[in-house]
């Protein structure tokens, strides 16, 4: 991962001892649960603007959301790429949609002894999966379906676009093909425990033990300088028409 900063590296390798890893939290964590969708995601978004500007510390992403969108995923992973500061997301308990989406984009994962990444179907928000047509009762004539207009027929293209460039940049995540994830959704999903998305290089160790730091606050000093500029009245010269 080439973002990857060299002090986290060395953090997270010295503190690993087999597949576990003792975890050093701080006050840079940032709660990710409940729904991710474009708000949410754009909220989260913000937090982690700001976390970067005050230091390059280690950012962590404590998941537990299991529900979301497509954009919203997206939203906080195309952040993350643009941070100076190195994200990793820690699994606090089995998560599926776009919580399991997510956690793959940071540049670590670590899992919870008993957490676990279930990759299922992400919606894509604002415009609904299209249902198939009913089947017609024996002895009836198929049932007349309404044509879609010409923009839900562009909705739907943006949608399919949208969401095959987002299941493809998951696929790499996961050292996938785009494929063979997407038959694995279509089946009813890709499940994987703490220790197998370890050993199948997902996820980089599981947490063993825990402790926190409390950081010290940076203070951000601004100063505010005004230049003081002359105004000048122009007075109506003689026979220019004004009194």
């Amino acid at each position: 991962m080439p973002r990857l900063r060299i002090a986290l590296a060395v953090a997270l390798t010295l503190a690993l001892a087999g597949p576990s890893l003792a975890l050093e939290l701080t006050n840079r964590n940032v709660d990710v649960e409940g729904k991710l969708d474009v708000k949410s995601a754009s909220k989260l978004a913000d937090k982690l603007l700001k976390l970067d500007a005050e230091s390059e510390r280690p950012i962590y992403l404590m998941i537990t959301a299991t529900e979301g969108s497509a954009q919203g995923v997206m939203i906080v992973a195309d952040t993350i790429r643009s941070l100076k500061s190195p994200v990793v997301s820690v699994v606090v308990t089995q998560v599926h949609d776009a919580g399991a989406a997510l956690a793959p984009f940071a540049d670590r994962v670590l899992m919870f002894p008993s957490s676990g990444l279930v990759f299922t179907e992400v919606e894509y928000e604002g415009v609904k999966k299209p249902e198939p047509p009913p089947e017609p009762k024996e002895g009836e004539a198929p049932p007349k379906v309404k044509p879609p207009t010409a923009t839900e027929v562009t909705l739907q293209k943006a949608r399919e676009q949208f969401l095959e460039r987002f299941y493809g940049r998951l696929a790499k995540r996961l050292n996938m093909k785009a494929d063979a994830l997407a038959k694995a959704i279509a089946d009813g999903g890709l499940m994987m425990k703490a220790d197998e998305a370890v050993a199948k290089k997902v996820a980089f160790a599981v947490v063993d033990q825990l402790s926190f730091t409390e950081l010290p606050k940076v203070k951000t000093e601004i100063k505010v300088t005004t230049t003081r500029k002359d105004t000048r009245i122009l007075q109506p010269e003689e026979g220019d028409g004004q009194k």
